[in-house]
């Protein structure tokens, strides 16, 4: 159901994906957290420490259903300095995701506006352990279709109006890379082995991305408060991979229009999550 949800989107939204004024939202933000990080190709050992990351996100209206189609784009860059329980190793994880998806705007119902849709998107990240000598590194690159939901409610405490909005991205299927157990990148580099790609679902990839977010729209700058929860976590080829962060992000964020793919310069703007 959602590959053919997906089949019927994407070839409209590829015909007309911006109509001449699109409302648009867009923040950029940073954050610093703890992570815990376990690859059992590296180490039996879980290994945990500070989680630094970079997030950006645009959602913009299409012309699709009535302008009640937004896209959205998010761009997640993270790095983690992990160290094992003794403190005697460590761990190097560094992580680029990308998701792209289409959500459907339902009628705003007493301040609440629920959003739900899917994205497809992927993820490149390279693992290092400083112990290990012949395999030190372990590469994770996927590909993915998620399912997407987002939640906003707007308030006023005071004179000052207050957002709150929550999002989670849950994995329905896609595909991923992994070695073989006990099989070197060398191996793989000379083509030795089995394969190497393999489709990826509930049975050997749990991925959720959970976002929780406070924004202060002021005269000069809207400014935005996040954390941010993600679970990330394999199991295939006897090779286990847990990933999970969490972070408190800032950063700022605004809503303009478009006017035919540039930005207008009004400033009476009205609100994606509304």
């Amino acid at each position: 159901m959602f590959l053919l949800l997906w089949g019927i989107i994407l070839p409209l939204a590829a015909q007309e994906t911006e109509p001449p004024v699109a409302l648009t939202y867009q923040s950029s933000l940073v954050g610093i957290g703890r992570a815990k990080v376990y690859d059992s190709y590296l180490s039996p050992l879980s290994y945990s420490g500070t989680h630094i990351g970079f997030l950006f996100e645009q959602m913009k209206q299409t012309g699709l259903c009535e302008k009640k189609i937004f896209a959205q784009h998010q761009l997640n860059a993270t790095f983690a300095d992990a160290k094992n329980p003794a403190g005697t190793a460590e761990d190097y994880a560094g992580a680029l995701t990308y998701n792209y998806g289409l959500y459907y705007r339902f009628p705003e119902i007493k301040r609440f506006q629920f959003f739900a849709g899917g994205q497809i998107g992927g993820l490149f990240g390279m693992l290092y352990n400083s112990r290990n000598g012949n395999n030190p590194v372990d590469v994770k690159a996927d590909f993915s279709f998620n399912l997407s939901g987002i939640a906003a409610y707007r308030m006023q405490i005071k004179q000052q109006l207050v957002n709150l909005r929550y999002q989670i991205n849950v994995l329905v299927a896609g595909g991923l890379l992994s070695p073989e157990y006990g099989q070197s990148y060398y191996e793989i580099g000379l083509g030795e082995g089995g394969s190497y790609a393999y489709f990826a679902s509930l049975h050997n990839r749990i991925a959720i991305n959970q976002l929780l977010s406070v924004e202060f729209p002021f005269q000069i700058c809207t400014l935005r408060f996040s954390f941010s929860h993600r679970f990330y976590q394999t199991n295939i080829n006897d090779l286990q991979t847990q990933l999970i962060d969490r972070a408190i992000y800032i950063g700022l964020s605004r809503n303009f229009y478009t006017v035919r793919g540039k930005q207008s310069t009004s400033n009476h703007y009205r609100y994606v999550f509304e």
